[in-house]
C-alpha cells in the first residue's frame, strides 16, 4: 500500500513539474516578446514618423515664432530642469534629453529625464507666448 502511495506521490510531483516547465517556457517567451517590445520604445528610438502631431498644430506653433517647433520645444524643456520634481541620486543631477523627447499635440511634450542612476518621463504642458517665449507646466512625472 504504501509503495502504490509513493508511486502515485511521484506520478503527480512528475505531472506538476511538467505544468511548471510548460507555464514557464510561456513565461520565457513572453518576457522575451516583451523585452522586444520595449527595446523597440525605449527613448531615442523613433517609432512615431514625423509629422505625428497634426500639421495645424504645428502651424500655429509656427505663427506663434517657432521656426521648427519640435526642435525649439524640446530645447528648452531641456532647460527647465526645475519642472522634473525628483532629486538625483547618488550625486546626479536630473535633466532632460532633447533628442529623447516628443512631441505629443501642440499643447504637450513628452520629456524623458535622468541623471545618469535613475530616470524617468513625464508630460509636460507648454505655451508659447509672444516672441516664441515658451512657459512650462507639468502635468504628471515619474521614475522608471
Amino acid at each position: 500500500m504504501a509503495l502504490a502511495v509513493t508511486a502515485l506521490w511521484w506520478q503527480l510531483a512528475e505531472h506538476r513539474a511538467r505544468v511548471a516547465e510548460a507555464r514557464l517556457l510561456k513565461a520565457t517567451d513572453r518576457v522575451a516578446a516583451l523585452g522586444d517590445s520595449l527595446r523597440r520604445a525605449a527613448p531615442g528610438h523613433r517609432a512615431a514618423p514625423a509629422g505625428a502631431i497634426p500639421a495645424s498644430d504645428l502651424e500655429q506653433l509656427r505663427r506663434a515664432g517657432l521656426h521648427d517647433p519640435e526642435r525649439e520645444i524640446l530645447a528648452d524643456l531641456a532647460r527647465h530642469p526645475e519642472l522634473i520634481p525628483f532629486p538625483g541620486v547618488e550625486g546626479g543631477t536630473m535633466r532632460f534629453y532633447a533628442g529623447q523627447g516628443r512631441l505629443v499635440t501642440g499643447e504637450w511634450a513628452y520629456g524623458y529625464f535622468e541623471d545618469g542612476h535613475v530616470a524617468g518621463r513625464g508630460l509636460f504642458e507648454f505655451r508659447v507666448g509672444p516672441g516664441g517665449r515658451i512657459t512650462w507646466k507639468r502635468i504628471t512625472a515619474k521614475l522608471d
